[in-house]
């Protein structure tokens, strides 16, 4: 009964050699002939779309619809001559393949060409193909006309829509791994759910796959590289209520996790920023956030001086938006007068840093104007990179305090400013006025001196 179904399908949708065509297909088979024909076929470099790019264009309209095709490759058909290299035996008859099979190396890249040039010959407008197709319009109107367009020309092309997997005409829609509704990014619901209804690791295996995880949603997470410390430090288990913390904050800012659409036309802002263990970036679009960007720094960057940490944000965040911000000018804004100073092509002979030098070169193939804002107005970079600092036990300048043996204002405030703490002044007042400090000591007063702490 199972190969009765098999060949009634193979005669019609591919093809029997030496028969001719016969009733619809009674059911779905996948012969796999791909094992030797992939062994000598020459690659068709032919390349998808980049996925982001089809993501940008899509959510700049607000009506869409998702179409499917049925048995997408073989709705494209092979040139006679190269079916009978697709040749199979099945009890004691030969086959081939009439149209494209699953599994063969250039199945793809030509499945991708052969969509494109129909949206191009029939001037689909609001219409981008990876694979899948997606017809789009800003407005309900712009939208069916645009989907009329292409359903014609898949009506002139012979090609057969599922039904099943379609939608018409929908505000929003899950795409590549997104949600996009309204002009406004997410990650997909449906993927993001194991990940928000994981249980607290219990071991190192479970830590590591729950790191990997968080680790794909990256983009997702705002100071992602310093928020996800407490757990790649975690050598204990059961978890601390310090690691349990971070998987906490990791999972709401998942949950609540959206971008704005980036528009190509508009001038892009980058914000920078760096702590004693990262850096980051926003990157802005009309003031509101189109992407996040951080890293931890190694342990030889985390020996650079506070302003070259400022400096190298600025070098990585440009080189990871490079294929946006090549060929345009935007604007690039830190808290740090010096590094303003550092890249601003009118002081070029005046630095003698050969790091400096080097990063400067990095950047010369770019076209930028650089701003420097106050740490209190640069508020998205300046989080991002210190949220770790601020994310950790409430008593932790508390601890520094202690550790360094109760020391004055003047003392524990040099070590927060040299070690780039996210603490303030009147932060620190308010310890060393709490604790038994040494208050009266002044700002004489030393660290080393522990005979003389109080206890």
């Amino acid at each position: 009964m199972i190969f009765s179904e098999m060949k009634c399908h193979v005669n019609t949708s591919l093809g029997l050699v030496g028969g001719g065509d016969a009733s619809p297909p009674c059911a779905s088979a996948c012969v796999c002939v791909s094992i030797i024909v992939n062994k000598f076929t020459c690659l068709d470099a032919y390349p998808l779309p980049n996925m982001q790019s089809v993501i940008n264009n899509v959510t700049q309209y607000n009506w869409h619809s998702s179409l499917d095709l049925r048995s997408a490759y073989h709705q494209v058909p092979l040139l006679p001559e190269e079916r009978k290299y697709t040749a199979f035996e099945a009890s004691g008859q030969l086959y081939q393949f009439k149209r494209i099979p699953f599994r063969l190396k250039n199945a793809v890249p030509c499945f991708q060409r052969v969509i494109n040039d129909i949206i191009a010959a029939r001037g689909c407008k609001g219409t981008f193909a990876y694979l899948d197709i997606t017809v789009c319009g800003r407005t309900k109107e712009e939208h069916d006309e645009n989907l009329k367009v292409f359903l014609n020309a898949a009506k002139e092309c012979n090609l057969t829509l599922n039904e099943g997997k379609c939608k018409y005409a929908t505000e929003t829609i899950s795409l590549l791994g997104y949600h996009i509704s309204k002009g406004v990014l997410q990650p997909d619901s449906d993927r993001v759910k194991p990940v928000l209804n994981m249980p607290v690791p219990r071991n190192s295996k479970e830590l590591q796959w729950l790191v990997g995880l968080f680790a794909y949603y990256a983009q997702w997470i705002p100071g992602y590289s310093d928020k996800i410390r407490p757990l790649v430090a975690a050598k204990v288990f059961p978890l601390d209520d310090h690691a349990v913390g971070a998987i906490k904050v990791l999972k709401d800012d998942l949950s609540s996790a959206a971008l704005g659409v980036i528009d190509e036309k508009l001038p892009f802002v980058l914000e920078t920023d760096a702590s004693a263990n990262a850096i980051s970036a926003t990157l802005n679009q009309q003031d509101r956030p189109v992407a996040f960007f951080s890293r931890t720094l190694n342990s030889n960057e985390r020996r650079h001086v506070s302003v070259e940490k400022e400096a190298l944000a600025t070098v990585e965040s440009v080189k990871k938006w490079a294929h946006l911000l090549t060929g345009r000018r935007f604007k690039t804004v830190t808290d740090q007068r010096s590094v303003a100073f550092m890249y601003n092509s009118e002081n070029h002979g005046k630095i003698k840093n050969d790091k400096v030098l080097r990063w400067r070169m990095e950047l010369s193939e770019f076209e930028f104007d650089f701003a420097y804002r106050s740490g209190k107005l640069n508020a998205a970079p300046d989080a991002l990179s210190r949220v770790f600092c601020a994310a950790m036990r409430e008593n932790t300048l508390y601890n520094i305090h202690v550790s360094l043996c109760h020391p004055g204002i003047t003392i524990l405030n040099y070590c927060v400013r040299a070690k780039n703490l996210p603490y303030s002044v009147d932060d620190v007042r308010k310890v060393v006025q709490a604790g038994p400090a040494l208050a009266d000591a002044g700002p004489n007063a030393r660290p080393g001196r522990g005979a003389q702490c109080a206890t």
